[in-house]
């Protein structure tokens, strides 16, 4: 695994906080480079928190990321919501698949999802989504709730013991 060093953490400190340019110019890409900006966004978030954190080489993988947690290694696929759902819900949509297939427990320890316009993450284990292929977000709509909230920042789940 390649070890994720201090210049990348640097240049994923542009993607700190919500703002509206960073948000409109990641819109604007694809969703591959979407994706890696949400990558960046977690490894920052994660060694800001004090997590050691790896990089598979290639992407065959159903996980983007490696955490080390006091010698646990967890299996962390990233994603991440740039804008808001079509329809009026006020929500975001994150997908909890990889192709077809929704991850499961043999494949992943957590899928992190990261809500880029409100700076909002959400850390779940893949029983949380278990034969879903998609998950709907509502952290600030007002009307709607998600049964998915009690997941909004629980970073706590990493020092969980499994």
């Amino acid at each position: 695994m390649q070890k994720i060093n201090e210049k990348t953490i640097r240049d994923a400190k542009q993607l700190q906080g919500p703002s509206e340019q960073n948000t409109a110019q990641q819109i604007r890409l694809g969703s591959k480079r979407r994706g890696e900006f949400g990558e960046a966004a977690f490894l920052r978030k994660a060694a800001s928190m004090g997590f050691g954190v790896s990089k598979p080489w290639g992407d065959s993988d159903r996980y983007d990321l490696v955490v080390d947690v006091g010698g646990r290694m967890l299996r962390v696929q990233v994603k991440s919501a740039h804008r808001l759902c079509g329809g009026g819900g006020k929500g975001y949509n994150i997908r909890a698949r990889c192709r077809a297939a929704s991850y499961r427990e043999d494949e992943i320890d957590f899928l992190v999802a990261y809500i880029v316009p409100e700076d909002i993450w959400y850390i779940f284990p893949p029983s949380a989504f278990k034969g879903m292929t998609s998950i709907q977000l509502y952290p600030y709509s007002g009307k709607r709730t998600s049964r998915f909230e009690q997941y909004r920042e629980a970073w706590g789940a990493f020092h969980a013991e499994k």
